[in-house]
């Protein structure tokens, strides 16, 4: 194993997610990426952007930064390469992954998504489903 992809949004479970990927890249000695993907603005029309959409953006980028930045710091991994990308979830932690040549994604169990927790659909459900690399989901 050398490369290990780990998705990250802020919440309790994946910072444990994130606990667990660093501690599977430091035992095979593997590149850790912490990836935070940014969501399409919730109002977003197939139009341009607007004023009130490119400030969203842009606090949602130094929220992004900031939290990798906290997440290294607080898991003793400055190492770590850091990756904001925008899109869905899902679908840009499996893109992500298999660009990067990531032998294993780790991503929690529970996010911050909206709906029920066991809302199928769920980031963890479709990246297991979908990715063609190994995928481990934190409880």
């Amino acid at each position: 194993m050398t490369s290990v992809l780990v998705g990250v949004d802020g919440s309790d479970g994946s910072r444990r997610a994130a606990v667990f990927a660093r501690d599977v890249a430091r035992a095979f000695d593997a590149r850790l990426t912490m990836l935070h993907v940014i969501e399409p603005h919730p109002t977003e029309t197939m139009g341009g952007l607007d004023d009130s959409h490119k400030h969203w953006y842009e606090a949602q980028m130094r929220r992004a930064t900031e939290l990798l930045a906290e997440l290294a710091t607080e898991l003793h991994a400055t190492d770590a390469e850091r990756a904001i990308e925008m899109g869905h979830a899902s679908d840009v932690i499996c893109r992500e992954a298999e660009e990067r040549g990531a032998d294993l994604i780790v991503v929690g169990r529970n996010g911050h998504r909206l709906g029920p927790r066991l809302m199928p659909g769920s980031v963890g459900t479709y990246v297991s489903a979908a990715a063609t690399r190994s995928v481990a989901i934190v409880r």
